[in-house]
């Protein structure tokens, strides 16, 4: 009993000698992994930031060189527009020239409106009043541009007449009356043909030997307006 018991101990004490030694000769680290690895982070944080950083400021300068080309596209097509416009309205009031297809008409006294040095009657001679119907209808057609005797007819155009005289656009003119329409030329030509429309010059062409004569064209050019522009309405826009 006391052998085993002896034998006990000293297998104790061996065990216990055993992990005293192991103990000292374990070598100890003075500092823990904690801070080296937080370190390592922060850095590893840190150079995350800085790319990130780059990039953002690198995307900066791109989208400012879209912007910048975005807004030099808008001002050209601002002005591209503007042009557009401008040329529009040049055309409304004449201030373009225009070429293109559309009819001429011919419009002249009777052969018979003098006799002798004395004028007859006026159902043989062409008046204000014939060449306003025709201007009339041409617009009705749409046409894009009118004139009478290289005069181009506006929306403001006068066709007046004094004694015998005829005037367009303040200007004397005198027969034959050349009357020019660049457009559609089955529309013009529906309206021109309708006698319902022009009744006073078909009977003055049918009873009384006025010329009234229409001609298909496939160049007609129009000149620009020469006349006075009234200004009365227009504002200017700073």
């Amino acid at each position: 009993m006391r052998n085993n018991f002896a034998v006990v101990l000293m297998f104790i004490g061996l065990l216990t000698g055993v992990l005293l030694t192991w103990q000292f000769n374990t070598e100890v680290p003075i500092e823990g992994n904690f801070p080296s690895d937080e370190v390592e982070t922060r850095e590893e944080l840190l150079k995350k930031f800085v790319n990130k950083q780059s990039y953002l400021q690198s995307r900066i300068v791109s989208l400012r060189k879209q912007i910048e080309e975005a807004q030099s596209q808008l001002e050209e097509q601002t002005v591209l527009v503007n042009l557009e416009l401008l040329e529009s309205l040049k055309k409304d009031v004449g201030l373009t020239e225009i070429n293109g297809s559309g009819v001429e008409i011919l419009l002249d006294d009777s052969p018979f409106s003098i006799n002798d040095g004395i004028e007859i009657e006026s159902s043989n001679r062409i008046q204000a009043s014939d060449l306003r119907d025709i201007v009339n209808i041409l617009n009705a057609a749409s046409s894009e541009a009118i004139s009478i005797n290289n005069q181009r007819i506006i929306a403001t155009s006068p066709i007046s007449s004094v004694g015998t005289t005829i005037l367009v656009n303040n200007a004397h003119i005198a027969p034959p009356f050349i009357i020019a329409a660049v457009g559609d030329i089955d529309l013009i030509l529906e309206r021109l043909l309708n006698q319902d429309l022009l009744a006073g010059i078909y009977n003055k062409h049918e009873n009384f030997d006025v010329i009234f004569n229409i001609f298909k064209k496939a160049r007609i050019n129009i000149p620009i307006y020469n006349g006075n522009l009234k200004v009365n309405y227009l504002n200017l826009v700073e």
